[in-house]
């Protein structure tokens, strides 16, 4: 028997151990929503498999969920509300954050400091909503193709399924 044979029941009882954990995750990750109902209910499913059981402490899933922001951030508001369910259920008072980005935009958005020694005053970002009204981010964001900006000036935007540099928008702006 070689190092590389895997005991299929092994693997089961690792998944079916930490199914609670795999599956809010994916949820998480996978977010494409900023529906009320859905984010309810993976707020409900966050809840009740790894909080209220005792598995995941509320704090380490509100900083899982501003990492996450990055890898998915056109859902950004609807992680921010997810955090805002999380924080009001758990009575947290007071906790480090784990991205001081995520922890402003928190902030500007429900007005809550997660992290009382954090001094947003002396952080002056230009600006954080990555959203704004008529730009060809949130064209490109949006898969856009009749936004009023972009109009003429790039065409097939639905080819843009990758990342796209600040170089590449940059000429695209020319």
């Amino acid at each position: 028997m070689s190092d590389q044979d895997i005991d299929p029941n092994k693997y089961s009882k690792l998944r079916s151990k930490y199914k609670y954990h795999i599956d809010s995750y994916n949820a998480l990750y996978q977010l494409k929503t900023d529906k009320e109902e859905e984010l309810n209910e993976i707020y409900k499913m966050i809840k009740t498999e790894m909080i209220e059981s005792n598995k995941y402490p509320p704090q380490n899933a509100i900083n899982d969920i501003f990492d996450i922001i990055i890898y998915n951030n056109r859902y950004t508001k609807s992680y921010l509300k997810l955090v805002k369910l999380i924080f009001d259920d758990s009575h947290i008072k007071e906790f480090r954050v784990s991205d001081i980005i995520s922890g402003i935009m928190f902030y500007k958005e429900y007005g809550i400091k997660l992290d009382k020694s954090d001094d947003f005053e002396e952080f002056k970002p230009t600006n954080l909503d990555i959203h704004t009204e008529n730009t060809i981010y949130k064209a490109i964001m949006y898969n856009n193709l009749k936004a009023d900006y972009i109009h003429g000036r790039v065409k097939h935007i639905h080819c843009l399924n990758y990342v796209v540099t600040m170089e590449q928008l940059i000429v695209l702006n020319y």
